[in-house]
């Protein structure tokens, strides 16, 4: 059974198409993302108030930097993007808006946990002292002592602290606060952008 699709423009025209002729669908991405992760954060705070130390905050933090990272990989471009990509993130950004923001914290914190292994890798060739996995609590502790009787100053490789909702990748710290705030300020932006040049629902196309 055929689905009937209404046809909804922001440009028309004729001839070759233009650089931006699909950045609505890019747009429309990056709302997608900007909710997701704002859902996921939502979702952190229900299961916080169920529980300090709920074993999703973790992997909910995750899950937010992913989506954030999603964001970020559409507004932004490596140095090893294609130049049609380079393009079109700058392109995006001043459509948006949005060409002094910085999303290199977001960019750091998703990579690492996309190359995980390899900073495990990387942290235990070095580390000195205590090295802990994984810790969610309401502080971050100055000092741990081993059942040996032995006190450290600890490290850790994910930590997060629910009070100051700081994410500390062992030696890197990320307010999740400062990337929320950049993912509804993307949001708003796109949602502004996609009001304004999409045909309101149940106008025809022409």
């Amino acid at each position: 059974m055929a689905v009937t699709i209404q046809r909804q423009w922001y440009r028309k025209g004729t001839g070759p198409r233009p650089p931006d002729y699909a950045d609505v669908f890019y747009l429309s991405e990056l709302d997608v993302q900007c909710e997701y992760a704002l859902r996921s954060f939502g979702e952190m705070q229900q299961a916080h108030a169920k529980d300090p130390k709920h074993p999703s905050l973790l992997p909910l933090a995750h899950t937010l930097l992913v989506f954030a990272g999603n964001v970020a990989k559409i507004l932004t471009a490596t140095k090893k993007a294609s130049p049609k990509v380079r393009a079109r993130a700058k392109r995006i950004r001043e459509t948006l808006g949005l060409t002094a923001m910085d999303f290199g914290d977001i960019r750091i914190a998703r990579n690492f946990f996309e190359h995980f292994d390899e900073r495990i890798d990387r942290y235990l060739d070095k580390h000195k002292g205590f090295l802990g996995h994984r810790l969610v609590l309401d502080h971050f502790p100055n000092e741990v002592q081993l059942d040996d009787g032995r006190t450290f100053k600890p490290s850790y490789l994910q930590f997060l602290n629910t009070t100051s909702l700081e994410l500390q990748l062992y030696d890197q710290q990320f307010r999740l606060n400062d990337i929320l705030k950049k993912i509804e300020t993307v949001q708003k932006a796109v949602k502004a952008w996609l009001a304004e040049r999409t045909a309101p629902r149940g106008e025809d196309a022409r």
